[in-house]
């Protein structure tokens, strides 16, 4: 299907929404990389980091658990025991707490491998502080001392290598996250920014095929107008598509054969008119040849008559002997000289008549002249078609 089947405004609309259809796949594109971004600083703020402060404050916790145990047996002060107990029972509270909150973080099965392990340390190494506070109350500092300086000193050393092998994954999982991150940033703004090209391309070459879509045939028609009114009949319009510009050259297509046939009727009929008016003049010649031969044939008789009325007068005057007769004569030639003088006004006013024909004739000849010229022009234009 060509797209000059469509109207202007369905096929604008056609590209106006392929272009919105582009913005909205840019920005739904630009939201998505912006959500993995979000989420990787989400698991750098929201995970790695509490568990990196998480194992820090275990951390803590047990090395002032390790420092109180040890006051156990070096201060032997009655108060400052009860003290230094109270605060290893706050302490362990603590420690129970961070490790709850730590173990609600735990994603990686490696880190929950650690984390059991340190747990599995802890609890043993809780198990001997226990018994250096029972052997404390007991006096017995020789087994306290013991268990401190062996067991207890093992187990923290192995919990502070946990511990730090834990800070050591949490941070290589930050860091991760933060490179992917920064690969999620790059990668988007490469994507955004061939997107942005892409679609201005796409923008460039839509606005080009719409305008030329409809400047292209208004041009044709523009051209095949103005030939039009210059008196170009001659040039072809070729109509492809149905849209606006289609239905325009088509308008001017009939508009243009139209013309062309009634300047073909026209021709026709100059040709029809010159053929009468050579004929009309050929009559009219011949009508002329015969007014002037009328009009000598009207001068002749009149001639005759005014000879005959001569020969009237001649004949009364010698009739003067017989009066009855000349009288009689005389009527009749005073009644003929009436109807002889008569015939002449009749002849002249009919000469006076024919004059005025031969006049008219000759004014219609030169008006039928004057048609012939505007139909050599006409004749002229239709041969142009």
């Amino acid at each position: 299907m060509s797209i000059r089947s469509l109207n202007i405004a369905p096929r604008a609309g056609l590209g106006f929404g392929v272009l919105a259809l582009m913005v909205f796949a840019l920005g739904g594109f630009a939201l998505l990389q912006m959500a993995n971004m979000r989420q990787q600083s989400d698991q750098v703020e929201n995970n790695w980091l509490p568990s990196v402060m998480a194992v820090g404050e275990m951390s803590q916790d047990l090395l002032r658990v390790r420092a109180l145990t040890l006051r156990l047996v070096v201060n032997r002060d009655p108060q400052a025991l009860a003290q230094n107990e109270q605060k290893l029972t706050d302490l362990k509270n603590g420690l129970h707490h961070a490790q709850t909150l730590y173990e609600g973080l735990i994603v990686l099965p490696e880190e929950r491998v650690l984390f059991d392990r340190f747990k599995n340390q802890e609890q043993q190494y809780l198990q001997r502080q226990e018994q250096v506070m029972a052997f404390s109350k007991a006096n017995q500092l020789e087994d306290a001392v013991r268990i401190v300086n062996g067991e207890m000193n093992q187990l923290a050393d192995e919990m502070a290598a946990t511990l730090h092998d834990l800070v050591a994954l949490n941070k290589a999982s930050a860091n991760q996250a933060a490179n992917l991150a920064q690969s999620v940033f790059t990668q988007s703004r490469t994507w955004v920014v061939g997107m942005i090209v892409l679609t201005a391309l796409i923008t460039i070459g839509l606005a080009v095929w719409l305008t030329r879509s409809i400047v292209l045939p208004l041009a044709q028609s523009l051209k095949v107008a103005q030939g039009v009114a210059g008196g170009d009949l001659t040039g072809e319009i070729n109509v492809t598509g149905n849209d606006e510009p289609a239905r325009l050259q088509q308008a001017l297509k009939g508009m243009q054969e139209n013309l062309r046939d009634t300047i073909r009727r026209i021709a026709e009929s100059s040709n029809q008119l010159a053929s009468a008016s050579e004929e009309l003049s050929c009559v009219t010649e011949d009508a002329t040849r015969g007014l002037h031969q009328q009009n000598q044939e009207i001068e002749q008789a009149a001639t005759a008559v005014n000879q005959m009325t001569a020969a009237v007068e001649e004949v009364a005057s010698n009739a003067v002997a017989t009066s009855q007769a000349s009288r009689e004569s005389d009527r009749i030639a005073q009644r003929g000289r009436e109807q002889v003088h008569q015939t002449v006004v009749s002849i002249e006013a009919l000469a006076d008549d024919v004059t005025s024909n031969a006049t008219q004739v000759e004014d219609l000849a030169q008006k039928v002249y004057g048609i012939s010229k505007v139909l050599d022009v006409i004749r002229s234009i239709a041969e142009q078609t």
